[in-house]
């Protein structure tokens, strides 16, 4: 009999691990996990001053652009603004931006030892400059005469919150560390320019500190984790639409 019960030690205790692990994972309320944003950070900049115009503009709708760029889609997204808060949870958020495909935004946050990812998608990019309208006279002179307000306004198509193993944690945050995320200049040093691409921005709060880095067209910097953030989430992105 006391070999029978030596026997059953192993077993009963997997299995006691097993289910506590369950019950630990489905005690996990994830709809609670990410904060939204509130609906006074609609006209509000997500980033810091220092991403603001620090010339002026000859037309003035287009002051502050990427800050008018960046922020619409994250409102559209219904994330909170990172760079005002006070609190010790680490979290990172990259902000994905392409010319011919839809917004997309990876957040991921480590929260009293569980680890989680955000991923979502919007239906379109949202319109964050005014458009001024107008018609055309007998002389074909234009005469702007309308000015449609930016609305901030897009779908989100896909939203989904995962689990993350300490494992894929650690992978983001070494992903993290080749990039020099925490050091990194803001502006990007490698930037070309150019009308078409992507724009990948992330930001990071940790210790209650603050830090964003804004890079076009990344030249690969950012592709091997974006690409492992798609794989997490089960995101259909194709190969050929990273960029």
């Amino acid at each position: 009999m006391h070999r029978i019960m030596q026997f059953l030690k192993v077993p009963i205790a997997l299995y006691s691990l097993t289910l506590f692990s369950c019950k630990t994972n489905d005690s996990i309320d994830t709809n609670n996990v990410f904060e939204r944003a509130f609906k006074s950070d609609s006209l509000s900049y997500y980033f810091p001053p220092i991403l603001n115009d620090t010339f002026e503009r000859e037309n003035p709708f287009y002051k502050d652009f990427k800050q008018r760029w960046y922020s619409s889609s994250l409102y559209s997204f219904k994330e909170p603004i990172l760079y005002t808060k006070t609190d010790s949870e680490i979290i990172y958020r990259l902000l994905w931006l392409r010319s011919f495909h839809e917004p997309v935004c990876f957040t991921i946050k480590g929260n009293k030892g569980n680890y989680f990812l955000n991923a979502k998608t919007l239906d379109r990019q949202p319109a964050f400059n005014p458009t001024i309208e107008g018609k055309y006279t007998n002389t074909n002179e234009i005469i702007f005469d309308t000015i449609q307000k930016a609305d901030r306004y897009a779908l989100i198509t896909f939203d989904t919150i995962k689990v993350l193993t300490s494992r894929q944690w650690k992978a983001i945050e070494n992903y993290l560390t080749k990039l020099n995320f925490w050091n990194g200049p803001i502006d990007d040093p490698n930037s070309q320019g150019g009308t078409d691409g992507a724009n990948w921005i992330i930001e990071g709060r940790k210790d209650k500190e603050y830090h964003f880095v804004d890079r076009r067209n990344d030249n690969g910097e950012l592709i091997p984790l974006g690409k492992y953030l798609i794989k997490l989430s089960g995101i259909n992105i194709e190969d050929d639409s990273i960029y």
